[in-house]
Order: C-alpha cells, then sequence, then structure tokens
C-alpha cells in the first residue's frame, strides 16, 4: 500500500526512510542540543552533544571551529572569522545511529556523541556543525569557554547592548585637568567598586565616598556626546597596567549603570559571580538599573594598558550609554565595574606577547570629562518684555532639551533637563553646536528668546560655557467685573445694588502708557450678562483702559473708565465693576375740589399756572431750609407738573399758597428715598377756592310771598346759617 507522502518527493525536506516501504516521508531539519544550558564548557570538560531528527540508522560528520571576532572585535556579527587552530578543531567524525560512535547504541534517529575541551580552549568560543552527507542538510551550535570576549586590545569601538565602547575615540591630555574621576578601583588579581557619597571605602574603592577621587556623580554633569544624531552620556575609563607585554591585559568583565534619588548608597551586593553581572542594590534604595553588560549573556571587554600608556595622559577607553536609557528624575548615577575575572591569557592582534587579564600594577579609574556647559533659566515674563527682571517669578518643572534632528518638537533619545525649583537647567556637552529649545506647555505663550524660532542655538568651542540662556513665557491674563445700578445713589451703603444687562464695555490695549482711550487701541468690547457680568480673556500683559458707554439717564457714581496699569501674565483681574444710577422723576397735579371734601370723587379739575417747587432734603429733615430748592415749575393746563433728571436721594415737594385757596391735601410732600430709575408719581396737592354768599333778609307784609310790597327787615336779629347737615335747624357746629 502506497504511503499518502508519496506525493511529496520534491520537498528539499524528504529524505529516505528505509524503515517505512520505500516511499519519501518528510523529515524535519536535523537539530543539534548541548548538556550545558549555558554552552559554557572550560578546559577538562566534555562537550555532550546530541543530534536528533536524525533518519533511522542515518550518518552524520561532525566538525568543530575556533571562533573570533572580526575587525569589530564583537563575536556574533557578520565579521566573525572561523579558524581550526586550537587543539581538536579541524578535526571531523562521522558517527551513525545506532553505530560504534553514537553513545546510546540504539537505531532511534537521534545520535549522542561528544567533543573534548583542551587546555588552550580557555577564553574561547567555537562553532560545532554537523553534516547529512546524503542530504546536504546542515545544523550548528555554538558554545564557549567563559564570557564572550569583546576585543578592544587594539584601536576599534564596539556596540554592545545598545552602548558604545571605543579604545580609539579617547581623551588626550587628561592630566591637563579636562577630566574629574569618580572612582577609583585598585586590588591584585579582580578588582571591583562603585562611586558613591558614602563615608566608607566600599569594596576595592582606594578612598572613602565623598573625596577628590571616589564621589557621587550628578547626571546633569555628563557630558553628552552625538553621534549620527543620538546623544549619549560619555564615561572615560583609564587603566593602569605593567608595562611588561605579558601583563599589559586587563580584562572589564562587569559593568552596570544605575540611578537614584540619593548620592550616598553604600550597600552594592556584588552577588555570587560579580564577574558575569549579578550584583545589585537593594530595592529599598529605590536605585534603578540603566545598563548592564552582561545582559543576554556573560561577556567582557579585553583592554590594552600599553595601547594608550602613560597614567593620567590619555584614556584607554571611552564609554557612551544613549541618553535615551536614563531617568531625569533620578539625578545621581553609579557606575559599578569589575576587572581582572579572566583566567588565562590573551595575545592580541597589536600584541608581541600573550598576557593576563588580572589587575597586577596601579589603579583603575573612571573619569567623566569636564565638558561645557550649557545653562539658563525658566521664567514667567510677567510684564511679556522679553527680559528676566526682578520679581518675576522662576518656573520649575519644564522640560528644556537639545534639538539634535532641527525639527522643533522633543523626541525620544534627545538630551532633556527639567527645571529645579529657581528655573534653572544645564547641559553639559562636548564641543560642537546645538540648539536649545522648551517642550510648550499648554496655556503659556514663549517669548524669550525673542526670536521667531523661540530657540537658541550655541557654537560650544572648548573651555568656553555659554550661560542665561534664559527661556521667558506668560500665561494670557483676564479682565472682569460687572455693571450695577445703585438704588440710593451712594457707593457708601452696600446691599442695594443690582445687575444691568446688555451695557456696553469697552476695552484698550493703553500702548503709549498715557491712561487715554487713543484712537486705534480698542482691542475688544462686549455687553454684559443677565448677572451684570462682563468679561475679556486671552489678554497678553500689558496696560488696559476698561470703559463703560453712557447712556441718556444715568449718572456714574464709580469712574466711566478704569485704569489697569501692568496687567501681568496669568493675572485673574476680577472686581473692575462700574456703578451707575438711573435719574428718577417726581410727577403729579394740581386740582381743585369742588366741593372741598377729599372723600368724594369726580369733582376735582386741573389747575393751570400754579407753582411748584421741589427741594433736595439733603439734611433730611423734612424742612424745606433754604439752598435745598433745586426746581421749580408750573402747572399746564391739566394741572400736571414734572421734575425729571433727578438723582436718589430725599426730596421735598411744595405748592404756593393763594389767597382765596385752603388746602385740602397737605402743602408740602415729603419723599423720603427716591430711588434710582424710579418714576414718582401722582404726587397730587388738592385745593378748595373759597367763596361767598349774600343777600337781604325782607319782611312779607302781605303774606303773598316776595313781592314788591315787601320791606327790609326792622325787628331784632336774625341768624343766617349753612345747613351743613341738612337737619333744617342751627345745629351746634
Amino acid at each position: 500500500m502506497a504511503d499518502i507522502t508519496d506525493n511529496l518527493t520534491g520537498d528539499p525536506l524528504t529524505v529516505t526512510d528505509p524503515t517505512t516501504t520505500g516511499s519519501a516521508d518528510p523529515v524535519a531539519q536535523p537539530a543539534i542540543s548541548l548538556d550545558q544550558a549555558d554552552a559554557d564548557y572550560a578546559p577538562g570538560e566534555t562537550v555532550g552533544i546530541t543530534t536528533t531528527n536524525v533518519s533511522d540508522g542515518g550518518t552524520f560528520t561532525f566538525e568543530v571551529a575556533h571562533l573570533s571576532a572580526g575587525a569589530d572585535g564583537v563575536l556574533g556579527t557578520a565579521d566573525d572569522v572561523l579558524a581550526y587552530d586550537l587543539t581538536g578543531t579541524g578535526t571531523p567524525w562521522t558517527v551513525t545511529d545506532g553505530g560504534a560512535g553514537d553513545l546510546d547504541g540504539v537505531v532511534n534517529g537521534s545520535i549522542q556523541t561528544s567533543w573534548y575541551v583542551n587546555g588552550d580552549a580557555a577564553n574561547q568560543a567555537f562553532v560545532l556543525t554537523m553534516t547529512d552527507p546524503s542530504s546536504g542538510q546542515v545544523a550548528t551550535v555554538n558554545f564557549t569557554d567563559a564570557a564572550t570576549m569583546v576585543d578592544l586590545t587594539f584601536k576599534t569601538s564596539a556596540t554592545i547592548n545598545g552602548a558604545i565602547f571605543s579604545s580609539s575615540d579617547v581623551v588626550t591630555g587628561a592630566g591637563t585637568g579636562l577630566l574629574d574621576p569618580f572612582v577609583r578601583i585598585q586590588n591584585n588579581g579582580s578588582e571591583q567598586g562603585y562611586n558613591t557619597d558614602a563615608n566608607a571605602f566600599v569594596l576595592d574603592n582606594t578612598a572613602k565616598g565623598g573625596s577628590q577621587y571616589v564621589h557621587s556623580l550628578n547626571i546633569a554633569d555628563i557630558p553628552i556626546q552625538f553621534i549620527n544624531g543620538v546623544g549619549y552620556y560619555r564615561f572615560d575609563l583609564d587603566i593602569n597596567e605593567s608595562n611588561t607585554a605579558t601583563s599589559q591585559n586587563l580584562s572589564l568583565d562587569t559593568l552596570q549603570i544605575w540611578q537614584a534619588s540619593a548620592g550616598n548608597l553604600s550597600n552594592y551586593a556584588p552577588g555570587a559571580t560579580p564577574d558575569q553581572g549579578t550584583g545589585a542594590f537593594p530595592a529599598a534604595d529605590g536605585a534603578s538599573l540603566i545598563y548592564n553588560l552582561d545582559a543576554g549573556g556573560d561577556k567582557f571587554i579585553g583592554l590594552n594598558g600599553e595601547l594608550q600608556p602613560g597614567s593620567g595622559n590619555t584614556t584607554d577607553m571611552s564609554f557612551l550609554v544613549p541618553v535615551a536609557n536614563f531617568d531625569p528624575t533620578k539625578p545621581f548615577i553609579y557606575l559599578y565595574s569589575g576587572f581582572g575575572y579572566q583566567a588565562g591569557t590573551y595575545q592580541g592582534s597589536t600584541e608581541t606577547a600573550p598576557s593576563t587579564w588580572t589587575a597586577d600594577s596601579g589603579f583603575e579609574e573612571w573619569n567623566r570629562q569636564i565638558g561645557q556647559v550649557i545653562d539658563g533659566h525658566k521664567f514667567n515674563d510677567l510684564n511679556a518684555d522679553h527680559v528676566w527682571e526682578a520679581g518675576e517669578p522662576a518656573l520649575a518643572g519644564w522640560k528644556i532639551y537639545l534639538d539634535v534632528n532641527n525639527d522643533n518638537q522633543w523626541e525620544s533619545g534627545e538630551p532633556f533637563a527639567t527645571t529645579d525649583a529657581n528655573g534653572y537647567y544645564k547641559f553639559t556637552v562636548t564641543p560642537g553646536t546645538y540648539t536649545v529649545r522648551e517642550v510648550p506647555q499648554a496655556g503659556w505663550s514663549q517669548d524669550a528668546p525673542n526670536n521667531a524660532q523661540g530657540e537658541y542655538t550655541i557654537n560650544v568651542v572648548a573651555g568656553a560655557d555659554s550661560h542665561n540662556n534664559d527661556f521667558g513665557n506668560f500665561q494670557l491674563a483676564s479682565i472682569s467685573g460687572h455693571k450695577y445700578l445703585d438704588a440710593d445713589g451712594s457707593l457708601a451703603t452696600t446691599g442695594d445694588r443690582t445687575a444691568v444687562q446688555g451695557w456696553t464695555i469697552t476695552l484698550y490695549n493703553d500702548a503709549n502708557h498715557n491712561n487715554v482711550a487713543d484712537a486705534g487701541e480698542q482691542v475688544a468690547q462686549t455687553t454684559t450678562d443677565v448677572n451684570g457680568l462682563y468679561q475679556f480673556t486671552g489678554l497678553v500683559p500689558g496696560d488696559y483702559l476698561i470703559k463703560e458707554q453712557d447712556q441718556a439717564g444715568w449718572t456714574h457714581l464709580s469712574p466711566v473708565q478704569i485704569n489697569q496699569n501692568s496687567v501681568t501674565s496669568g493675572q485673574n483681574l476680577t472686581n473692575q465693576d462700574f456703578i451707575n444710577t438711573q435719574l428718577g422723576s417726581i410727577s403729579g397735579h394740581k386740582y381743585v375740589d369742588a366741593d372741598g371734601s377729599l372723600a368724594t370723587t369726580g369733582d376735582e379739575t386741573g389747575v393751570n399756572n400754579w407753582t411748584i417747587t421741589l427741594y433736595n432734603d439733603a439734611n433730611h429733615n423734612n424742612v424745606a431750609d433754604a439752598g435745598e430748592q433745586v426746581a421749580q415749575t408750573t402747572t399746564d393746563a391739566t394741572g400736571a407738573y414734572q421734575f425729571t433728571g433727578l438723582a436718589p436721594g430725599d426730596y421735598i415737594i411744595k405748592e404756593e399758597d393763594k389767597a382765596g385757596w385752603t388746602h385740602l391735601s397737605p402743602v408740602q410732600i415729603n419723599q423720603n428715598s427716591l430711588t434710582g430709575g424710579q418714576d414718582l408719581t401722582n404726587q397730587d396737592f388738592v385745593n378748595f377756592q373759597l367763596f361767598s354768599i349774600s343777600g337781604t333778609k325782607y319782611e312779607d307784609l302781605t303774606g303773598d310771598g316776595k313781592t314788591a310790597d315787601d320791606v327790609a327787615w326792622s325787628h331784632g336779629p336774625v341768624t343766617i346759617f349753612i345747613d351743613d347737615d341738612n337737619s333744617g335747624d342751627f345745629s351746634a357746629g
């Protein structure tokens, strides 16, 4: 019966499987595994090799090659070199599944074999290649003795975990004050240490912390170097090894960068294998690991003390870590390093003899280049005049950055500093041209530096710092207030004001500072709302004038114009109120009452040309005093009179006295507290005009009524009376 895989004969993964019916069965790509997970084998050990996915009874050829770093000095890159110069390399061997060389001795699709690590394999790397002669399929695996070496024993550069190590980009003239050493380490054999301000000896440091050669390091003091548009913090290493060719090398086995909020940490624990980067600060210290040489696998850097001979003249290696790796909220930098842990010897391409890796001479010293400083301040430009002046506050928490690619925006990887409580920022840089900018914040407008770009372009030369690169910003301001009607017309009293809606308020920017609302200075106009409120927002700092409109029938109690000199950044100027009172009026009539009685109505007619006089009762005594008269008028044909344009206050209205008339209503009307805008009507005066009755008393001689024969009464007195109560008799009163 045919195998269902007979149609796969064109598959490059198929091989002939003798255990089947003779069909071509697909078999997976052969794979190699080693018996140590870290693939680290020291001289004298045996590498256990297992091959899987082998055709049952299949035969494979094995070969080991010596793997060396190429021109870049880093293993695992494209220019690595294969050689067959060490014992056991370049000697292939063949093993058949289930045959004599197969250590498990079973035909099972797996081959087990081994390779012995000889003494000259110390600190070396290897590639094991497995080949199927019948199909040409190949599988490989790498193994090493101890750490992977990065060779800087000659002038070159290498990138490890994003950081750049260079034995060619070094500082010359190191002894002339260009460097600030921050940690010195010294011990025979292996040595380790880190910088701190702690007043104690830690590990192999040569001095207590806080001293000239062992002290804290602030991130703001580390110089920034740019390579291909990327900013790096730069550290420089000066090693001091013997001038003897057999002991000129030194291994840098472990290197870590930590950040913390304090500069006096002193309890770093190196761990069981310091050379493999196993150490750390306790979690309670709050330190953050920024860089670890051994991340991704144990490795070391080979250094040559004779490449740059002479202590303090030229450093031996530069170490550049991307700015983007760092946390600007933790200002203190700790550099932990360990040297001399590698056994055996090594002869670099420029060296005359194999050299040990251990420390056997003077101290190793980490330095920071004393670079050039770019600094300045961030301030609140209260008056928006582009200059930081006395009384203008500093602004903390603003991001100032070096715009590496000049695209006017901060991007990850571009160095930045956050202004402190004094508004101060600082960059330490190597010579070059830098563009310094700020990251904008909502609600603020930048006005310093006073250029269209809002930036500083600074050409830094060796030995020259650049100071006072200040950034000034302001916040837009606002002015608001109310329009009120004051009922009693007096600013001295409160609680009697009501809002006035629809009143026009105009704003002027008094650019020439003359407190006059000149033509062309108007910047805004608005009307008051239902609450009498007006508001002007988005105002640049400066001098302003606020004016209210004039309206007929109103008078100003507060000034018609408010001068607000020096409105400052972010100021919200409130309570800029205008208070007016509305003029009132008093009106009424002069009437004559026909029957002389106020109790009856419908019998009153207007009296023309009667004089009415108005008094402002300023002393509130209800007496029309001399000097209090404010107006006088006469009634019209209907008897009406009116006084208009009256300010709130107490008033007395008096009518004139005329002979033959008597007052039915009071001769004086006291009107206390005429309020703003009040139209007081029906302030009427009612009088009665006096009249006379006359006649003759006759005696009717004939008794026939009044006739021509009647004669004047010549008898005793007769009482003539007006019968007010219609009783028919003369009643008392």
